[in-house]
């Protein structure tokens, strides 16, 4: 999953557990004194007059299991086979950078022949049985034909790039980070585990033992597997969504599946199984700012990186609103921590008082794992500027990167961002040319640009109908202990090229997020047990899909 931002690590590890413990802290002080005058007047006055009437929790469906059932996990054989399957996976280093061609078919993309070719022996059956495509050379699309043409297909996602490991910190892996090696614990380390080789060797894992099994799909199953998805899928995720879309036309998929950094978690003393139904937006702004050099022992009063800070100063002073509404797939969360689980009674009295909201989102956007729900993340990535140490610095380049949430636009944050810069530009006699308005200008002069995709925040999947209930009866069945909650991928997808083909694209991870560590980061890992739960996963969706409520292509 393509991320970007030096807090990463922490994040993609702890995230899921801190949102529901950080609340529940909170929550357990609902009843003390309040410092703050709003805070007690939306405990109590304000709530006999402004209580919220919606219930953004969804309907949990029943445990769903249709046909044969099969649980990888109740057999060493079968446990065994997983993990050899995936480890090899996992040996093969098919890292992306940015600087790679957009050109696929350059030898830096050899490695995905290699990938390809392993993933032909070890599934045999799939590819004796399944239509495969190459996509833009190294985009793999599998055709699972359906017995009723006339209903819609379903889409199984997963990329088969991973990030590179950069070669300073190799030394702080635990064990080599292509070993796939497997501690006595059940842990399997290496790069890839967890984003995320596991959930495509888990669809494939599960097509092939359905092939043994002779199952026949009553809908079309396509497995879509991209190769640049860290390097934001403009080769791979792109031309494979294009091609399902002319096939199958706008809103002709039933559902999609992607990855998420959600999934079973327990919190407020309750299991919640986390299903990402939107997510955030994705932009990378480059800021540039040309002022003459010279010998730096005659320097202005600011040079162009002193200058640069000034912007950066002022680009943090101004993170842009929080918000926490009904809108918000978090706010769905909340409310069934509320409803299921053991939430303080006055948080969930201010969580059904739409006057307490703003001044509850403020409270919970001060922590980092709260705030990425509730507003547009801002993060200054790459800095470059000057050459030597006795040479004042021509030009000094910068990455922000954004993650715009979900009640914000494109054109909305890049609107904030001249605003908070255009008084630095003025105190320093400075052009501000912003996204192309002064193009000729070429010195003193500061220059924004937007680099690379630029996406908005994906509609909403609805959390009710026959397509969530096929996900949630499905998870439920996997882990009977857990409420199905709402909640919303922070990160870039390749589903971001889909929403022309569904309605309904769902991004998770069918596993206990506990037993996922590491995302992008040293010592990433995966534990068995969440690899054989992501097999189990697909092969049930698969057979729940028989029978599953009408949804034609002519609907």
């Amino acid at each position: 999953m393509a991320q970007k931002g030096p807090w990463l690590g922490l994040w993609l590890s702890l995230a899921a557990l801190l949102v529901g413990l950080f609340i529940h802290r909170n929550a357990s002080m609902g009843d003390a004194p309040s410092t703050s005058h709003d805070h007690t007047e939306c405990r109590h006055a304000k709530l006999s007059t402004s209580e919220s009437k919606g219930d953004w929790c969804p309907k949990q469906p029943e445990p769903l299991s249709r046909g044969l059932d099969w649980n990888p996990a109740d057999s060493d054989d079968d446990r065994s086979q997983a993990y050899e399957r995936l480890a090899g996976a996992v040996r093969i280093r098919t890292e992306t950078f940015e600087s790679m061609p957009t050109d696929a078919s350059d030898p830096q993309f050899d490695q995905f022949y290699v990938f390809e070719a392993y993933l032909r022996a070890t599934f045999p059956a799939v590819h004796a049985k399944l239509q495969l495509e190459h996509v833009n050379v190294h985009g793999l699309l599998y055709t699972w034909q359906g017995s009723s043409p006339e209903l819609k297909p379903i889409v199984l996602m997963a990329h088969q790039d991973v990030v590179p490991v950069n070669p300073a910190t190799e030394s702080q892996w635990e064990h080599p980070p292509y070993s796939a090696h497997l501690d006595a614990d059940g842990w399997i380390w290496g790069r890839g585990t967890t984003d995320m080789k596991s959930t495509l060797i888990g669809i494939l894992a599960a097509a092939e033992k359905l092939l043994a099994e002779g199952f026949q799909p009553e809908r079309t199953a396509l497995f879509s597997f991209g190769f640049d998805e860290e390097v934001e899928g403009e080769r791979g995720g792109k031309a494979l969504a294009a091609v399902v879309l002319e096939r199958y036309g706008p809103q002709g998929v039933s559902l999609i599946i992607d990855e998420g950094f959600t999934g079973v978690s327990n919190d407020f003393g309750r299991e919640f199984a986390r299903v990402g139904l939107t997510e955030k937006g994705y932009l990378t702004v480059q800021m540039s700012v040309a002022m003459p050099g010279g010998h730096s022992s005659k320097p202005p009063t600011h040079t162009a990186i002193g200058i640069t800070g000034q912007l950066f100063a002022a680009m943090e002073a101004s993170p842009g609103p929080v918000r926490l509404d009904e809108s918000n797939p978090f706010f769905a969360y909340l409310e069934c921590a509320a409803k299921y689980g053991d939430m303080d009674e006055g948080m969930a009295k201010r969580l059904n008082c739409p006057d307490c909201w703003p001044a509850l989102g403020q409270e919970l956007a001060k922590d980092p794992d709260m705030a990425v729900f509730l507003r547009t993340t801002q993060a200054i990535t790459v800095v470059n500027g000057g050459i030597k140490e006795n040479a004042l610095p021509e030009t000094v380049t910068s990455l922000t990167n954004y993650r715009t949430v979900f009640f914000e636009t494109t054109q909305v944050v890049l609107d904030r961002l001249v605003a908070a810069i255009t008084p630095v530009a003025r105190a320093h006699n400075l052009t501000l040319d912003a996204f192309g308005t002064h193009p000729d200008v070429q010195q003193n002069v500061i220059r924004l640009k937007t680099v690379g995709p630029v996406s908005e925040p994906a509609p909403t999947t609805p959390h009710d109908g026959p397509a969530f209930e096929l996900v949630a009866g499905t998870l439920r069945h996997l882990f009977p202990k857990s409420v199905v909650v709402p909640s919303a991928m922070t990160a870039l997808t390749d589903t971001v090229w889909y929403h022309g083909s569904s309605k309904h694209i769902y991004r998770f991870t069918p596993a206990y997020f506990e037993h996922l560590i590491g995302f992008h980061t040293v010592n990433e890992r995966i534990h068995i047990d969440a690899h054989l739960s992501t097999i189990r996963f697909f092969y049930k969706l698969m057979r729940n899909s028989v029978g599953w409520a009408t949804d034609r292509k002519d609907s």
